[in-house]
């Protein structure tokens, strides 16, 4: 499962890995932390390999 660290993500623009998922699982809530949809989700990792700030990982 990918999960993301909020102590990490600074939320504070917007999250550069919505377009680069493949699967269209990431958006953002209303406070600009990232949200995976688990029900799309196949856990390639691009996110967490793509995250600049390293505040998605996969558990």
């Amino acid at each position: 499962m990918i999960d993301v660290d909020k102590n990490t993500c600074p939320h504070n623009h917007v999250c550069p890995l919505i377009r680069l998922c493949p699967v269209d699982a990431i958006t953002q809530d209303q406070d600009g932390y990232p949200v995976v949809d688990h029900s799309l989700c196949i856990e390639c990792g691009t996110c967490v390999e793509n995250c600049p700030k390293g505040a998605m990982r996969q558990l």
